[in-house]
């Protein structure tokens, strides 16, 4: 949403170019347009400049109900306009997206996009958020594993399919694809079932 309105003083006009120049002279003028133009064409700026201190326009942006938007969905705004703009680009990576947005919004907004985006540029995600990582429905899934033996920090990245009971390393080793995901995406098996019994099972039951 855009509103007009008149500029309330010279300060106004400065804090608009974003520069230390000195407006008072053209704001006593303001009234008189023709005057208002010869005035600024004394101040350091460029012709295509002229028209912004005609009128001052306030943009906003609204939400769906019409409402200031706040800062969280600006955010979400922002996330979907830069991922739309993937397609011009040969490759979408995405860091740890749940870091910033709720589940709902990521399910509903985020995942729907990136699905589709993904049948036409390979799309990479990286994520601990079930949310992301198992409702997205991927293609393949690459785990990297970290230890250290000898004080030496080794690196072992495994691959597979979603379906594949074992995720493969290049160097032969497989780990149980259920364990890690769980692992990864729900803190473990024991920490997914508490919740699932202990948090939400029991909300359920009490309805």
């Amino acid at each position: 949403m855009a509103r007009t309105k008149k500029f309330s003083g010279a300060q106004n006009m400065k804090t608009k170019s974003g520069r230390q120049l000195g407006f008072s002279a053209a704001y006593s003028k303001y009234d008189n347009p023709y005057s208002f133009l010869n005035a600024l064409k004394e101040i350091e700026l460029g012709e295509t400049e002229f028209h912004k201190y005609f009128v001052d326009i306030e943009y906003k942006t609204l939400n769906k109900h019409n409402f200031p938007v706040s800062g969280g969905e600006r955010s979400e705004f922002n996330l979907l306009h830069e991922i739309g703009d993937a397609l011009q680009y040969d490759l979408l990576l995405i860091d740890e997206p749940e870091s910033s947005f709720d589940n709902l919004f990521l399910k509903n907004d985020v995942n729907d996009l990136l699905k589709t985006i993904s049948t036409q540029v390979p799309v990479v995600i990286v994520t601990h958020n079930s949310t992301v990582g198992a409702s997205i429905k991927p293609d393949f899934i690459v785990y990297t594993k970290k230890s250290i033996k000898e004080n030496q920090v080794k690196y072992q990245v495994f691959c597979g399919y979603p379906s594949d009971k074992v995720l493969k390393c290049i160097d032969g080793e497989e780990i149980d694809n259920y364990e890690i995901l769980l692992s990864c995406l729900e803190a473990g098996q024991e920490a997914y079932n508490d919740r699932r019994t202990n948090t939400y099972e029991i909300l359920k039951d009490r309805r």
